[in-house]
């Protein structure tokens, strides 16, 4: 039996580290969904997806969920329908990014742009609506819309159309560049006309 010297042994367990393939270690998750205030019924709504997944998203990050916890545990978050569409896809789903998509590929079906333009066209603003209430719903729906289509000042000709009298009588559309001065010249609107 030959014995190997100390020079001879480390570079035995040098050879050995190098090949070992290298296990990249997930963060030791520092919490779970058990608290999570956020429920989703499956409803095939995409604001209510939409707010579901930036909600469990965002307690997933603050509380240190891993990946790997989160996907375990996102089943406390269903309730109705939404219990039993997990059942039947959970065995195809295998990181978190994959189940939050299949969440928006099932209940929140992209609208093709033209169901998009109606609804922003078909709304004209309230007589009880404020601007701000007005501008952000609007501004949510051409969000909605593929990124880059409009500039900002198309949006605001598509928004500014569909204003009470009271507003495009007193803020001229030259005057405005962007939604930030809509906004504060409709709040000095709606301070002296009340």
């Amino acid at each position: 039996m030959t014995q190997m010297s100390d020079e001879q042994f480390r570079i035995l367990i040098e050879t050995i580290k190098a090949l070992a393939p290298v296990k990249e270690e997930e963060p030791v998750s520092k919490g779970s969904f058990s608290n999570c205030p956020v429920r989703f019924s499956g409803q095939r709504d995409h604001d209510a997806v939409d707010e579901f997944i930036t909600a469990v998203e965002a307690y997933k990050e603050v509380e240190g969920i891993s990946d790997k916890d989160a996907l375990k545990g996102l089943p406390l978050l269903f309730i109705g329908i939404a219990v039993m569409w997990w059942k039947g896809v959970r065995r195809d789903v295998h990181t978190w990014e994959n189940a939050m998509q299949l969440i928006r590929d099932h209940f929140s079906p992209t609208k093709p742009s033209y169901q998009i333009y109606m609804e922003i066209f078909e709304t004209k603003q309230g007589s009880a609506e404020v601007i701000d209430q007005f501008v952000c719903k609007q501004r949510a729906l051409l969000a909605k819309l593929p990124e880059g289509r409009h500039d900002e000042a198309t949006e605001l000709d598509f928004v500014y159309g569909l204003l009470q009298p009271k507003y495009r009588e007193s803020i001229p559309r030259h005057e405005i560049k962007a939604f930030r001065e809509l906004l504060e010249k409709g709040r000095n609107v709606e301070r002296t006309k009340h």
